[in-house]
């Protein structure tokens, strides 16, 4: 019984098709006689100077404000052996950090902050291993 049910199916299928594929070549001969404006009237219209300035440059001490903060914000970093400095937007990063994901976490927070050009790391890291190596 399936075997005729399938057969029987699939004309229908085949004509649905067949309709889909006529609907579709008639909408797409409609959207081709579009028509487009030519050269002249292209000239005609004026067109109104748009002048669009972005000011979003941040002075050297407000990058180093905001490092500063979001070093101090973050509560798996210990800020307070780590300097900060700018120039131009490349900031400088000195000073001795516990571990390697400290030292990632802090590059990834200065890399993040609006303003920032390039980070610099010349951070440490303090090794205190119990056996002296």
């Amino acid at each position: 019984m399936r075997i005729a049910n399938a057969q029987s199916c699939m004309p229908t299928r085949l004509c649905v098709a067949l309709m889909l594929a006529v609907l579709l070549g008639r909408l797409g001969s409609g959207v081709a006689q579009v028509r487009t404006n030519t050269a002249n009237e292209r000239a005609k219209t004026s067109l109104e100077e748009v002048v669009v300035t972005a000011n979003r440059h941040l002075t050297d001490e407000q990058v180093t404000e905001q490092v500063e903060k979001a070093l101090a914000a973050d509560p798996y970093v210990y800020a307070e052996h780590v300097i900060v400095t700018t120039n131009k937007g490349v900031i400088r990063l000195e000073g001795i950090v516990g571990d390697t994901g400290e030292r990632f976490r802090i590059l990834r927070l200065c890399r993040k902050l609006p303003g920032a050009r390039r980070v610099v790391d010349s951070l440490e890291l303090f090794n205190n291993d119990p056996d002296g190596g």
